[in-house]
């Protein structure tokens, strides 16, 4: 399209389209270095790998997840980032079960093509957002308001950096305005992140 849709809307509500991309094209697009994608993820190592295939042994997993899907192709080909609707050691742990999306560790040691559009972006969570230090582990960049750095931790089933963590900024009356209003009035993102 030419502008993008309005807010919430589709491309049938407006905008000039300028042109179509052939699914043959759709590879090329992903392998660009130019798209950002945001996953989720059942558990997340300190260097970003994450899992969203199965819990347990693979030849034998105790829960068996949605499979690895794109997480390879989209971490190693743009920008990724995360969305964890619940910050817990269950899903920040140790070492993940299956590696789905390659992290910071496995990219370095891959090198080469691994890197040349390896990404990742922040992890954000019902209790803060995280990002990455240089040497590629995750850090808290900031705590949501009414949750301490502390309690982060507690939930983290690894040790977490939390020394320059500020507090997440509010929301504008504006943007909640759009969240409630435009793209989300029937209020799922209640019932993806209640207890």
């Amino acid at each position: 399209m030419s502008e993008p849709p309005p807010l919430g809307r589709t491309a049938a509500h407006g905008g000039v389209i300028e042109a179509w991309t052939p699914f043959r094209g759709v590879f090329d697009i992903l392998q660009s270095g130019r798209r950002r994608s945001m996953m989720g993820a059942s558990q997340l190592d300190r260097y970003g790998n994450q899992n969203i295939s199965a819990i347990g042994d693979w030849r034998r997993p105790r829960r068996q997840l949605i499979g690895v899907r794109g997480a390879p192709g989209n971490t190693v080909n743009h920008r990724t980032n995360y969305w964890v609707s619940r910050h817990s050691p269950k899903v920040f742990v140790e070492h993940v079960d299956i590696v789905s999306g390659v992290g910071n560790d496995r990219a370095r040691a891959a090198g080469g093509a691994a890197l040349r559009f390896h990404d990742l972006g922040v992890v954000i969570t019902d209790l803060a957002v995280l990002d990455y230090a240089p040497d590629g582990t995750l850090r808290i960049r900031s705590v949501h308001p009414g949750v301490t750095v502390e309690e982060v931790r507690r939930n983290t089933g690894f040790a977490i950096d939390g020394t320059d963590a500020a507090e997440t900024r509010a929301p504008t009356p504006e943007e909640l305005r759009l969240i409630r209003e435009v793209i989300d009035p029937s209020s799922a993102r209640a019932r993806e992140v209640a207890g």
